[in-house]
């Protein structure tokens, strides 16, 4: 047992550490510094380099871990790890992710700049050089990258393009913070700045002038890998089918709960009717932040007063704009985590300004989308008791491999399991709200079917679209952003309801071992303190201490 676990120990160490490597951006967003200054390595030779020491790692583990021997922390990190590989991997050597979605590399050269920008943990001379040192290697990344495209889905030219005509302006921005702080170095700045903008402007070229002849194909990866990714990466024992039919069948039970909600609110009217009505009710565009900060506040209040569950020690919470690159696939809100190797524990909250130089009629679209009833819940989702709490608990786990556990049926599962949850506990004050989450449940049990529809040729881009503008009522500007995201991620659109029904599951069963022994508390501080793994290995490790 012991050569078994300290080989298992060796082998989750050398992942982490080669993940890293292989992958500076995601060390940045780990809390992990020592590659600050670089970007990946995405050429076509770089993939390969990933891809051989992803199969030898697997081989290994497989070959030398007799994981039936370790303690049970251990053999759920044994099936954390294999299961990261596995869609790693199939990303990879199967699905060829980096030869269809020209979104990756533009998104990488972003991210790799607004995660040192955004996280105050450097020190500021440190983040200074590591930006200008990302910005002026973003044209020899992005030329380098793109020669892996070979045949592109048009949804994804489409995003491709709305993200890196971003670039250049945020660029910019990153220039002025840093001309505000280092005057000095106006020469260096602005030489690292406009690489970044030629570098964009290249690949902006390409996306012009070379992709456009490469469209073709489909962005559905297929019943095959959808299976797999059910079976392999989320652990789940269902496939596409069984998927669907459960989709399905939730889409028909919060339909009969939306009308019986309706009647006790207002037995004349419809529920499209009162939704309709709760989405003009809005905060003005300007007061955007304030108010998804106001409601924060007040949620994290509650949960603290009701006890339903411990606050993570050190946690902050920032509610900012949207990055302007992430606005086309993030209609209404999203959170950004503090890093799991940071010291600083600030959360970063998303909010998407209404874009001025849309349509006076769409501007309305978004704003409709932050109404209050709404913004409630989605201040329950994204902060407290949701992302923001489960992700900074998961931030102070045991094993390194365990804090860069990223299972979305666990986050997105919680995130919708608390949305019930406040429900349950009084939280919402305006009768409409639980109205609008059963209209939001509405909308996550569509994404249910949406995504096995989509990624298995059943269903076109524009059906998709249709379905969530006629059935969960989404905004059509909204609608198309949604949409998009689903395309280029597939299986995480089902995991809020699925994993909700998951951790629901799992409640349950907890009910049921302890009778009145049982604390709700105590059960999700239980569950947090597990990470963000797969739900069926947070399942056996609360079993086991339940016994």
């Amino acid at each position: 047992m012991i050569e078994t676990s300290k080989t298992f120990t060796a082998l989750s160490e050398e992942f982490v550490e080669l993940y890293f490597k292989h992958d500076p951006v995601a060390a940045t967003l780990a809390g992990v510094h020592d590659y600050d200054h670089l970007l990946p390595d995405h050429s076509p030779e770089g993939m390969l380099a990933r891809m051989a020491w992803l199969r030898d790692l697997d081989q290994r583990l497989v070959l030398g871990v007799h994981w039936q021997e370790m303690p049970t922390e251990q053999r759920m990190d044994y099936g954390l790890l294999r299961a990261r590989l596995a869609a790693m991997r199939a990303d990879c050597e199967d699905l060829r992710v980096h030869t269809r979605n020209p979104v990756m590399f533009p998104q990488t050269a972003l991210d790799s700049l607004f995660l040192l920008w955004t996280r105050p943990s450097l020190p500021p001379q440190e983040r200074k050089e590591a930006l200008l040192d990302r910005m002026i290697a973003i044209p020899d990344y992005l030329k380098s990258a793109r020669a892996n495209l070979k045949q592109v889905p048009d949804v994804f030219l489409g995003v491709a393009d709305e993200v890196n005509r971003s670039g250049p302006g945020f660029v910019d921005q990153v220039a002025r913070s840093l001309l505000e702080s280092f005057p000095a170095e106006r020469e260096r700045i602005e030489h690292a700045a406009g690489r970044a903008r030629i570098g964009f402007a290249q690949y902006q070229d390409f996306l012009d002038r070379e992709l456009d002849s490469m469209v073709g194909g489909t962005f559905a990866i297929g019943e095959r890998w959808m299976n797999y990714k059910l079976e392999r990466e989320h652990l789940l024992g269902i496939d596409c089918a069984a998927l669907a039919a459960l989709g399905e069948e939730q889409v028909a039970k919060t339909c009969a709960m939306l009308e019986e909600e309706a009647k006790r609110i207002d037995p004349s009217r419809t529920w499209q009717a009162l939704i309709g009505e709760a989405k003009t009710r809005h905060p003005e565009a300007l007061k955007l932040k304030e108010a998804y900060r106001s409601e924060t506040e007040r949620a994290r209040r509650f949960v603290v007063e009701k006890r339903l569950a411990p606050l993570a020690a050190g946690e902050k919470l920032a509610v900012i704009d949207t990055p302007v690159f992430e606005r086309s696939v993030i209609p209404y809100a999203a959170y950004l985590p503090p890093g799991p190797f940071d010291e600083d524990q600030t959360g970063h909250f998303y909010v998407t300004p209404i874009d001025a130089s849309r349509r006076p009629e769409e501007q309305q679209q978004q704003l409709e989308g932050h109404n209050y009833a709404g913004l409630a819940l989605t201040a329950v989702h994204e902060a407290y008791p949701g992302h923001h709490l489960q992700l900074c608990h998961a931030n102070r786990v045991g094993s390194r491999l365990r804090r860069l556990a990223d299972s979305n049926l666990l986050a997105e599962g919680w995130a919708l399991y608390c949305e019930e949850l406040m429900h349950e506990q009084g939280f919402y004050l305006d009768p409409l709200t639980r109205l609008y989450q059963l209209k939001d449940l509405l909308w996550r049990a569509c994404r249910v079917v949406l995504d096995v529809g989509l990624h298995t040729g059943k269903l076109t881009f524009m059906q998709a679209v249709d379905t969530l503008r006629e059935q969960a009522m989404i905004e059509r500007v909204n609608a198309i952003a949604e949409v998009k995201r689903y395309t280029l991620t597939p299986t995480q659109p089902m995991s809020y309801l699925v994993g909700k029904l998951e951790i629901l599951a799992m409640r349950d069963e907890a009910q049921k071992r302890l009778g009145s022994r049982f604390d709700l508390h105590d059960f999700h501080a239980a569950l947090l303190s597990r990470g963000t793994m797969p739900p069926a290995l947070v399942k056996e490790e609360l079993t086991e201490a339940l016994q």
